[in-house]
């Protein structure tokens, strides 16, 4: 019985040393994670594995952010392109060491993420920063119980029964990084809800921040006149008139550019994001039109 015991005790300890193990390494795995913008005139090449004879799986325009996973000593970095593994040539990115973004589950609702920062050199500004990044998050989560009241309240319509699917509303925030080179931080909310119909809406809220002192910049803080805004609307309304496959406007009025509308930087400039419907069927999503620095300067 003490054999049994002790060699059950032994088997306990050496998983949990290999589960410890595992742990280090994962943390120290994803502590490596650098970001990295791509620093070429138009595209780079995107392939299935580290070699100019791999085959090219797709590209990344000038200026897109990557997280980049590893790097190999022929010259290649790891990323993840389309939620799978590829690599690029790592001459063409830039590596920037941005502020340490860590995120959270508000009130450890799964259905509302959002981030928080430190290592600030000011902790005022880091403080100012974070507290609009919760201020986000609070306000989705009032909307999130908002729609868990709703829902409870239309199960017994005639019309739940029938299309029980119709009734099992959804909600969700999450946020993307879009830019974050230690000067400027960018971060994209996207809150999600799904109330009946034939699809839910999505809605975007931009937060841009100079790091050195927390400022949260709108986009009237960027284009500083009526003629940048009106250079701004014309270079996208002909990016648009290019990709008819996307968008479908028909005029530069169409492309409606308000001094409150949702941006954020980029290695070149700005990127300028659109809602649902505004510039483009549904099936396009929320797309977006980079503009470069020269345009507005």
């Amino acid at each position: 019985m003490k054999k049994s015991i002790f060699r059950l005790t032994m088997v306990t300890i050496a998983i949990a040393l290999i589960a410890s193990v595992f742990f280090v390494n994962s943390e120290a795995k994803a502590a490596s994670v650098q970001t990295a913008f791509v620093n070429v005139k138009t595209s780079l090449n995107v392939r299935n594995a580290p070699s100019e004879k791999a085959t090219i799986i797709g590209s990344l325009k000038s200026g897109a952010t990557v997280s980049v996973y590893s790097k190999t000593k022929s010259g290649w970095s790891e990323i993840r392109y389309k939620s799978k593994k590829a690599y690029v040539s790592t001459k063409y990115l830039k590596f920037f060491t941005g502020v340490t973004i860590s995120k959270h589950q508000y009130k450890n609702t799964k259905a509302v993420s959002y981030p928080q920062v430190k290592g600030l050199k000011s902790k005022k500004a880091q403080d100012k920063i974070n507290a609009a990044l919760l201020s986000h998050a609070k306000q989705s989560y009032n909307e999130y119980l908002q729609l868990l009241k709703d829902e409870k309240e239309i199960q017994g319509d005639k019309m739940c029964k029938e299309y029980p699917f119709s009734c099992d509303y959804d909600y969700s925030s999450s946020y993307s990084v879009k830019y974050n080179d230690g000067k400027q931080l960018s971060i994209l909310f996207q809150d999600y809800e799904y109330t009946g119909g034939a699809h839910g809406m999505s809605s975007l809220e931009g937060y841009n921040f100079t790091i050195s002192d927390g400022k949260e910049l709108k986009l009237n803080n960027i284009l500083t006149s009526n003629a940048k805004y009106k250079a701004v609307q014309k270079y996208a309304y002909n990016y648009m008139k290019k990709h008819k496959d996307i968008f479908y406007v028909t005029s530069q009025s169409d492309v409606n550019i308000k001094r409150d509308a949702q941006f954020y930087f980029n290695f070149n400039g700005i990127t300028l994001k659109f809602g649902e419907y505004s510039v483009a069927p549904y099936a396009a999503g929320t797309p977006a039109v980079d503009i470069p620095r020269s345009v507005y300067k």
